[in-house]
């Protein structure tokens, strides 16, 4: 599945009413007007800002600390290191589907 701005909207609304909190208060908290908080739900424009203010409004940001710390290297050079790493791993073909 591809995440676009529709699906991360969509998956912060259902969350927010999981939660139970009304949209005004989770705008309030987030400094942000209703309207921004309802377009970001509806996968319309908004930016990394808007996302972050309102996980942080709803305390879900946990997930987001979790991949940080995951993906987070040392250095730049480490950075580089891993990525030829990579780049010379041996890549395996597709398998052929079976006809029949």
């Amino acid at each position: 599945m591809e995440l676009d701005e529709k699906t991360l909207g969509g998956a912060i609304r259902r969350l927010r009413i999981r939660k139970g909190l009304p949209l005004e208060d989770v705008a309030a908290r987030a400094s942000l007007s209703p309207i921004s908080v309802r377009a970001l739900e509806l996968g319309r424009g908004s930016t990394l800002k808007t996302v972050l203010k309102v996980l942080n409004a709803m305390g879900e940001t946990v997930f987001l600390q979790d991949w940080i710390e995951k993906s987070t290297v040392s250095s730049p050079l480490q950075a580089l290191r891993e990525a030829r790493r990579l780049a010379a791993e041996p890549k395996r073909a597709p398998r052929k589907k079976k006809e029949g």
